[in-house]
Formats: structure tokens, sequence, C-alpha cells
């Protein structure tokens, strides 16, 4: 295991307490975009492949959309448990960490439009100090917040951040403190992306979830997606389960939060990729000043983004561990390929290995991961509630 993986997971062992529990007890039509339309009008066949995996686990909701060539070839659905949940193209699940990705495309767009600069330090969009939200999910709770008055807080930029480099945690049980010096080495943040959103919405002068309305959502069609919930997203929401399809106690997101609170849907996760994979000035920005993760698997961390490089180039992944949901993306841009997996399962990362094989043929090292190992992470997120 990585140092740097180590690290993350020391930081992990002190999320504890009702912080841990509730930041991630750890998300009309659409618009012509130019996007190749999405299947979403009628439900997918589940295929037996995917059908059969959704059983073996089991795994009581799963979607799966590839795309080829940055076209959406397919959304196939299933359900692995008896009796079996209707799963639809238009269900909604919580996408957990691949909230991140989305939200950091919408920060590029604001990089590009010049309203934010990569290199900045975040104070500079904050110009009266941060408050840190023990539990982001309840900003009204306002007693239980904490001024940050590290001066280390002053050298950590917006490129940190998105990079997981300002020295934070993944999240703190009380006051924010620095675990690291800003820019020193990679430390997996949901804290660090909390403290961008809060810049972005100054900035904008609006909550994240219009913010991601406007920059993503509305001009990619992607009409069933929210960082928080609404009588609609419930409307299409599959309930999460334990591994063996038992169900959970369910957390409703009311509070949009950057870095896991995004529900989506296969089809609109897909319409977010296919638009990567079609951006190569995004790309080159997020794969520009790469920090090491696991050198021995050639895994390092870009703006926003996992990167896995590999003889056609890099690649970009995310895994998401919300409880009761999974989730996992790749996309690949030399060939204009890639798969996301959506689940509702504490099992749903024992899919990744098998349906990335069958869709995306080669050598991928980021499935020898520890971040997608079915053994520590699943006991954290299953016995403490400290989930990724």
């Amino acid at each position: 295991m990585s140092q740097s993986l180590t690290s993350a997971l020391r930081g992990l062992g002190r999320c504890s307490g009702l912080a841990a529990l509730m930041l991630v007890v750890s998300c009309a039509s659409p618009p012509k975009t130019g996007l190749a339309p999405g299947p979403s009008a009628a439900p997918a066949d589940p295929g037996e492949p995917l059908a059969q995996l959704a059983r073996k686990y089991p795994i009581c909701a799963v979607a799966v959309a590839v795309i080829r060539q940055r076209e959406l070839q397919s959304v196939t659905t299933a359900s692995g448990c008896d009796p079996a949940l209707q799963v639809q193209p238009d269900s909604v699940f919580q996408a957990a960490s691949l909230s991140k990705p989305v939200f950091a495309y919408a920060v590029l767009k604001l990089v590009q439009q010049g309203r934010l600069a990569l290199d900045a330090p975040v104070l500079q969009y904050l110009p009266q100090g941060y408050r840190h939200a023990f539990n982001p999910l309840h900003p009204e709770l306002a007693t239980q917040s904490d001024e940050v008055t590290d001066p280390r807080l002053g050298a950590v930029t917006v490129r940190m951040l998105l990079q997981h480099t300002a020295g934070l945690p993944n999240w703190a049980s009380g006051p924010l403190r620095f675990e690291g010096t800003p820019g020193e080495r990679w430390s997996y943040s949901g804290e660090g992306y909390v403290l961008l959103q809060r810049a972005v919405e100054t900035v904008m002068q609006r909550p994240l979830d219009e913010v991601m309305q406007e920059l993503v959502f509305i001009p990619l069609g992607m009409g069933l997606s929210s960082y928080r919930w609404t009588p609609r997203i419930g409307d299409h929401l599959l309930p999460g389960t334990k591994a063996h399809g038992e169900p959970r106690k369910q957390v409703i997101m009311t509070q949009p939060v950057a870095a896991y609170s995004l529900y989506t849907t296969g089809d609109d996760y897909a319409r977010f990729v296919i638009a990567w994979l079609r951006d190569p000035a995004l790309q080159a920005m997020t794969a520009e000043s790469p920090v090491d993760v696991d050198a021995g698997l050639n895994l390092a961390w870009g703006l926003g983004w996992g990167l896995e490089t590999s003889a056609d180039g890099t690649r970009f992944w995310q895994w998401g561990n919300n409880p009761g949901y999974r989730a996992f993306v790749l996309a690949m841009p030399a060939s204009g390929d890639g798969l996301v997996l959506l689940t509702n399962s504490d099992a749903g990362l024992k899919l990744v290995e098998p349906l990335v094989k069958a869709n995306l043929p080669g050598e991928h090292k980021v499935l020898r991961s520890p971040f997608l190992s079915a053994g520590v992470f699943d006991t954290l997120c299953e016995v403490l509630r400290v989930c990724l």
C-alpha cells in the first residue's frame, strides 16, 4: 500500500462521530446539446451477463452506461434481488464521490471564463474568511462550526483543492485541522471540495445546485441530476441497500455538497462523460500537473479525476462510496470509450473489474488499486460509517 494511501486511511480513522456519520453515512425534456440522444424513454434490456453478475453478489439495482468513440452505445440495467427491483434507465442513484469530477468540470469552466484562477489562494474568493461546518448537510446548525484561522489556509490554492494536496483531512469530526503542509503531498480530502464549493458559491452568488444547473446540467441535457434531493429526484430514486440486499436507513441530502451529494442516472452521467471526452482542452488542464498516488500502479491525481497512465495515454477515473451506494467511472480519451457504473448496494464495487474487462479491453492497473477493494473500505463504511 502506498504511503499516500496509508495517510488517507489514517485520516479516515479520525473521521468519527456525528460528522462522519452524516457526511457520508460516508448524490420537461432535456434541451438539445449535440450529444447522442439517450435511451431514457424506454427500459433497457437488462442483458444476461449483467443480470448474472447482479444475482451473484447480490446487487439490487445496477445501471451501466457504455460509451464508444464519444457516443453513448447503451445503458443496461439489472436487479439481482428477489423480488427484483424495477430498474429503469431513468432510475436515480446517489453517485457518491463521482460528484467530484462533475464539480471539477464546472470549476474548470469558471477558470476558462476567468472567474477563478487555478493558482490563486482560495481565500481570494472568500473575503470574509472560511467558516467550516461540522456537518455541511445541515448548515442551519451554525453553532456546530468553526472559523478556520490556521495561517496555512492562506497558502491553499484552487489547484490544490481539486487535486487533494491542500493538507486537509478527508472529513473532520469537529473543528477543521490541517494534517499536512499545503502542496506537499496527495491526501484525499472531501473537506477540500467543500472549501472550494464555498468559494464557487461566493463567486457565483448562488448555491451550488443552482450553479451546477447553469454550468453543467442544463447545457448537457442532464435532466435527472441534482446536488440535492428534490421531489422529482425522489420519484426516481432507488433506495440504497447493504451488501446482501438488506435495506439501509436513507439519508436524504437536501443540501448540496460538492464532494458526494450528486443524484444522477446512468444516462445523465454518460452525457457528462461524453462531454468530457469531447473536450481535449479540459482534459489537458486536468492532467497537466499530476501528483503521485501509487507509482507502482501508474496512478496519479489531476484536477478532479484520478489518472491512470498507460501506453495509449492518460485515462481518467473515480470511484464512489456512500452507504448503500457504490459507483465507478472510467474514461479513455485515446479511444473515446468509457464506462459508468451506478449501484444501490454496498457490494457494488465488486462489479467494476468484470465490467471493465468485458467492455474496455486492455490492461487497467486501476483495477488493482486498494480504492476498489471490497475489504477494508467496506468494513470502514459498514461498521464505522466512515465512507469515501
